[in-house]
């Protein structure tokens, strides 16, 4: 925690000592730009050092592999601005810048602070799989159990004992009892017709 105190204090007196002298230097003749880009650079790097000293960027929860991407696609990770961003962002938004500079690679120029701009950018997304994961405790019947009177109640309303005791049937007898009632259909339909057909030729044989 001291050190990154000790370090900020440095940073911040550096940024104002390079401020004091850019108002004493006459406007003509002012490094205004460069002067100021640079005290920026330490106010940032100063804040950085302060955020490290509260909460320390350690980079040991970050999946290896992310790591070793960051590490080819040229981010210094020994840097502290961008171990502090690493490590005060969710992981998916790490994910996501890393992606984002490897597809836009060639284009980038300054890796370094393309990932400082850009990560609180990125959306934070859901890691891993979208299914719901399930335990055997979301199996368990969380209802009350029904009491012995109520079970038998029921047993005896539905018959359920002697459904118990009828035999299984065979899948034969089953399809032999469907062919019977299709054949039962078949000649009541045949009856039917017959009795039309009577019917049409009663009706013929009357004198008109």
């Amino acid at each position: 925690m001291t050190e990154h105190l000790n370090e900020a204090i440095s940073l911040l007196q550096s940024a104002t000592q390079s401020l004091t002298e850019l108002a004493a230097i006459p406007t003509d003749r002012q490094p205004l730009r460069e002067t100021v880009s640079t005290t920026v650079e330490q106010i940032h790097r100063a804040l950085a050092e302060l955020s490290a000293a509260i909460n320390p960027p350690s980079l040991d929860k970050i999946p290896p592999e992310l790591l070793t991407k960051a590490d080819r696609l040229g981010i210094p990770l020994d840097d502290i601005e961008v171990r502090v961003a690493i490590t005060t962002h969710h992981l998916s938004q790490f994910v996501g810048i890393l992606n984002e500079i490897e597809q836009r690679f060639a284009e980038i120029r300054r890796v370094r602070e393309y990932l400082l701009v850009r990560l609180p950018d990125i959306s934070i997304e859901q890691l891993g799989s979208r299914l719901p994961v399930y335990t055997a405790a979301d199996f368990e019947w969380k209802e009350p159990r029904l009491s012995p009177p109520e079970l038998a109640a029921i047993r005896s309303k539905y018959q359920i004992d002697r459904l118990l005791q009828q035999p299984p049937r065979h899948s034969a007898d089953l399809f032999k009892q469907i062919e019977s009632a299709d054949r039962a259909w078949e000649q009541a339909q045949a009856d039917k017709q017959s009795e039309d057909l009577n019917d049409t030729d009663d009706l013929s044989n009357l004198p008109f």
